[in-house]
C-alpha cells in the first residue's frame, strides 16, 4: 500500500476518530486517539490527545535539553506528510454499523475487564450508540468465522488472523472486514513491530515504527510510550525523552503507571532533566506527593554517588535523607549518612548516625560502619566492644575486629582489660594467625612488666609474619631484657640492612634501653564474679597452676640438646628431626613453648615412630602452656603416643577448657567439661573451686555452698570468699 493511501485510510484531511481494539497482554488499547491536520483542530475526545512524534521527519525542531517542556501535541511529521499527498477519501459508514461481534464475543467469555475496554473503544469510534442490555442475548447469532479471527487477534496471532479474512473472503467475495478489525489488526502488528525492535535496542527502528503509527501512543498504551522515552534517550535525544515522559504524566491519570514512568525517567535520564518531570506530582490520596518515594530514591542515590567519587550531593537531597532517616530510624538510610559524613572527615558526626543505626537495629552491617568510626577516632577499646559479637560472621568483620582489638591494645596509656576480652582477642588473633594483633600481645605484655609473655608473643607473630618488623624488634627488646644477648645478636644479624632500629639498638643512649614499661595495675579486689584476678595477657593464655601441675613431663629419651646451647635462635627447618625435638625440648625447659611449637612440627616429619610420638606429645604440651586446647588435642593425634601419656595430655586438655570456658562466662560449658575431666582424674581444691563459682553464677547457690564449705574445711583459703558469698545469697534467696 502506497503510503499516501494508508495516511488518506487514517483519516488526516479531517479530524478523525481512530479507534484501536483493546487486546489481552500483548497488545494494549488505547482510550482515543485523535489525528488532525492542525494542532489547534486537535480537541481530546473521551481521552488524551496521542504523543506525536516529530523523528526523525523533524529534527531541526527538536525541543534543546533544559527548555521548558511542552505540553500541546507537535504535529510537524503530519504537516509535513499532509503536503505530499492527495487523500483517497473512505466511504462513509453507516451510522449504525456498530461491529458488536468482538464486545458479545468477550461477554460470551465471561471476560468483564474486555467486555468494559470494548465498551468504551466503541462509544468513542461510534457517538451515541449504547451497549445492548443483554449482550448475552440469544437474538444475537455472531458469525463464528469473525469470532475465530477476533481470538487469534486476541492471542497475538496477526498472521493467522489476516490468512482467515483472506479465506473468507474467498470464500464468500460480498465479505467485508470492518473496519474495526481492520485497524484493530494494523495496530496490533506496529506495537508487535515496535516492542520487537524495542527488545532488539533498535531504538531508531522504535522512533520510525512510532512516529508512522501516532495512534499507539495514548494512555491505555503507556508502555509504547515508555519505549519509545527509552529509545529516544538511548540515541541521544533527552529532550524529546523528556517530552514523551512529560505527555504521561500531563495526561495519563493511573497512579501505579504515573509512578513507574518517573521510575523509568529516572533510569534513562540525568538528574537535570527529572525536575521538569518531578514538577508534575499529583497529590496521592494521603495527600502527599506522589513521588515522595522517588525523590528518596534520588537523594539515596546522590549520596550513593558522592561515595564513589561523583559529585556532592545537593542540599535538597542531603536534607531530605537526613529528615528521612532521622524520623524512620531507617538502618540502610543511618549507614549511608554515616559513611558519607567519613569521607566528609566528620567522624564525630558519623559515629552519631552509626550509633543511632546499631541502637535501632543491631546487626553486623550497624556494627562494622560504628567500629570504622570508632577507629577513626582512635577509640580501640569501644570498637573492640562492639564488633566482637560480630567477629566470627566473616573474613571482613574477623579483620576489622582485630584491628580493633590491636588498637586497644596499643592504647595509651596502657589500658588493664579484662581477662575475658584478652581472651577472646588472643583467640581471634590464633585462629586467625594474625601476626599484627600478636605483636601487640607482645607489646602489651611488655608494657606491664612480662618480658617472658612478650617474648613468647613476639615470637608468634614471627611465626606468622616472618618479615614483620615490629615484631622482630619485639622480640629484640624482650630478649634484651630477659638478659638474652645471644638473641638479641642473633636478630641483629638476621635484620641487618633491613632495619635502621634493630641495627642500631644497644648502640647509641636512645635504643640501649628498652620501651619505659608502665606500672603494673593494681587487681580489683576479689568478688564472687571473678574468683582470681590475674596480670593481663599472662592470664589469658598462660597456663593455670593447675594446668602445668598435671603434666609430670614424661622424661624422653632426647631431652639434651647434644651439647648444643638452645638460647640462640635456631630455624626448625634448618635441623634434622632428630636435632629439632632435642632442641624443642631444651626450649620447653626455657618456658619458650611457642618455639617449641615448630621445632616438634619439624620432628613430626621424622621417619622414626618413637621421634614423631615424642614429638606430638612435646607439641601438645606447648599449646596447653600457650593455652591452645584446641590445638594441643590436634596436636597428641598427629602421632601415637602411650597410654599414659594420651591421659596425661587429655586431662591437662580438659583442665585448660574447663578454665577457659569458666573466664568467658560459658559456666554451664566449664561444668560439664569438669564433669568429663572427673572420668579421667580426681578434682583438686583448686578445681573443686572452680567447680563451686560456676554453681555460684548459675545461681545454685545449695551446690555452690556445699562445694566450698568442703574445701575450706582442708585448709584452701581461696574457698572462703566463695563459702561467704555463696551463704549471703542462699540466704538473700531463702528470704524472696
Amino acid at each position: 500500500m502506497r503510503l499516501s493511501t494508508y495516511l488518506a485510510g487514517l483519516g488526516l484531511l479531517s479530524s478523525t476518530i481512530l479507534p484501536v481494539f483493546a487486546q489481552d497482554a500483548g497488545v494494549p488499547a488505547p482510550a482515543t486517539i485523535v489525528v488532525a491536520q492542525d494542532a489547534s483542530a486537535i480537541q481530546p475526545l473521551a481521552g488524551a490527545r496521542p504523543f506525536m512524534v516529530a523523528l526523525p521527519f523533524a529534527v531541526a525542531g527538536e525541543r534543546a535539553p533544559g527548555e521548558p517542556v511542552v505540553r500541546h501535541t507537535p504535529t510537524g511529521v503530519v504537516q509535513s506528510l499532509m503536503a505530499q499527498i492527495t487523500p483517497a477519501p473512505e466511504p462513509a459508514q453507516a451510522p449504525n454499523a456498530v461491529d458488536e461481534t468482538a464486545l458479545r464475543y468477550f461477554a460470551q467469555n465471561g471476560d468483564e475487564v474486555r467486555v468494559q475496554r470494548e465498551i468504551e473503544r466503541l462509544k468513542a469510534l461510534h457517538p451515541g450508540w449504547q451497549p445492548p442490555a443483554n449482550l448475552l442475548s440469544q437474538d444475537y447469532v455472531p458469525d463464528p468465522d469473525i469470532v475465530e479471527i477476533w481470538e487469534m487477534f486476541s492471542n497475538g496471532d496477526f498472521d493467522g488472523a489476516r490468512a482467515a479474512i483472506a479465506a473468507k473472503q474467498a470464500a464468500d467475495p460480498s465479505f467485508v472486514p470492518s473496519t474495526d478489525l481492520l485497524q484493530s489488526l494494523a495496530s496490533g502488528e506496529s506495537v508487535s513491530r515496535l516492542r520487537t525492535a524495542s527488545d532488539a535496542k533498535d531504538y531508531q527502528a522504535v522512533i520510525t515504527i512510532a512516529a508512522s503509527n501516532p495512534q499507539l501512543l495514548v494512555c491505555s498504551s503507556v508502555d509504547n510510550l515508555w519505549r519509545l522515552a527509552e529509545a529516544f534517550a538511548q540515541t541521544g535525544s533527552l529532550a524529546r525523552s523528556v517530552d514523551a515522559y512529560a505527555y504521561v504524566l500531563s495526561n495519563c491519570t493511573d497512579a501505579q503507571e504515573r509512578y513507574a514512568t518517573m521510575q523509568k525517567a529516572m533510569e534513562q535520564l540525568p538528574r537535570a532533566e527529572l525536575d521538569p518531570l518531578l514538577a508534575m506530582e499529583r497529590p496521592d490520596a494521603a495527600g502527599l506527593g506522589e513521588f515522595n518515594g522517588l525523590r528518596l530514591d534520588l537523594a539515596r542515590r546522590a549520596v550513593s554517588a558522592a561515595l564513589d567519587d561523583g559529585p556532592a550531593p545537593g542540599p535538597a537531597d542531603l536534607a531530605l535523607l537526613e529528615q528521612s532517616a532521622t524520623a524512620t530510624k531507617s538502618g540502610e538510610d543511618l549507614q549511608l549518612l554515616g559513611y558519607f559524613e567519613l569521607s566528609r572527615n566528620r567522624p564525630n558526626e558519623a559515629r552519631r548516625l552509626f550509633q543511632t543505626a546499631h541502637e535501632a537495629a543491631p546487626s553486623a552491617v550497624t556494627a562494622e560502619g560504628l567500629a570504622v568510626t570508632l577507629l577513626q577516632l582512635q577509640d580501640g577499646e569501644e570498637a573492640e566492644g562492639v564488633l566482637a559479637a560480630y567477629r566470627d560472621e566473616s573474613e571482613e568483620l574477623t579483620a576489622l575486629y582485630l584491628q580493633a582489638a590491636a588498637a586497644y591494645l596499643a592504647t595509651e596509656p596502657r589500658r588493664n582489660i579484662s581477662e575475658n576480652v584478652l581472651g577472646r582477642i588472643v583467640d581471634t588473633a590464633m585462629s586467625a594467625r594474625d601476626a599484627n594483633t600478636a605483636q601487640e600481645l607482645g607489646w602489651y605484655s611488655y608494657a606491664f612488666q612480662q618480658p617472658q609473655t612478650a617474648f613468647e608473643w613476639f615470637t608468634v607473630a614471627l611465626r606468622f609474619q616472618p618479615d614483620l618488623e615490629p615484631a622482630a624488634y619485639g622480640l629484640m627488646v624482650a630478649a634484651n631484657a630477659l638478659g638474652d644477648a645471644t638473641t638479641v645478636q642473633s636478630i641483629r644479624n638476621q635484620w641487618a640492612g633491613r632495619s635502621a632500629r634493630i641495627s642500631d639498638f644497644g648502640k647509641t643512649s636512645a635504643t640501649t634501653q628498652p620501651p619505659a614499661a608502665a606500672p603494673v595495675p593494681v587487681p580489683v579486689a576479689q568478688r564472687p564474679s571473678a574468683p582470681v584476678q590475674a596480670a593481663p595477657v599472662q592470664s589469658a593464655r598462660q597456663p593455670t597452676n593447675q594446668v602445668a601441675s598435671e603434666l609430670s613431663v614424661d622424661p624422653s629419651p632426647q631431652r639434651s640438646s647434644g651439647g648444643r646451647r638452645c638460647e640462640n635462635f635456631v630455624p626448625a627447618a634448618s635441623l634434622s628431626a632428630s636435632n629439632a625435638l632435642s632442641h624443642a625440648w631444651c626450649l620447653m625447659d626455657l618456658n619458650r613453648p611457642a618455639q617449641a611449637v615448630d621445632h616438634f612440627a619439624r620432628a613430626l616429619q621424622s621417619g622414626s615412630e618413637r621421634v614423631r610420638s615424642d614429638a606430638a606429645y612435646g607439641q601438645s604440651l606447648a599449646f596447653i602452656r600457650l593455652g591452645l586446647p584446641h590445638e594441643a588435642a590436634v596436636a597428641a593425634a598427629a602421632a601415637p603416643v602411650t597410654n599414659a601419656r594420651a591421659l596425661e595430655l587429655e586431662v591437662a586438655i580438659l583442665t585448660q577448657q574447663a578454665t577457659s570456658a569458666y573466664g568467658v562466662g560459658d559456666y554451664a560449658k566449664a561444668l560439664a567439661i569438669l564433669d568429663a575431666r572427673s572420668r579421667y582424674a580426681a578434682e583438686r581444691n583448686d578445681l573443686l573451686t572452680l567447680r563451686a563459682w560456676s554453681y555460684y553464677h548459675l545461681r545454685r547457690y545449695r551446690e555452690a555452698q556445699r562445694i566450698f564449705s568442703a574445701v575450706a574445711a582442708t585448709g584452701y583459703g581461696e574457698a572462703l570468699a566463695g563459702l561467704e558469698a555463696a551463704t549471703s545469697a542462699l540466704a538473700r534467696s531463702l528470704v524472696q
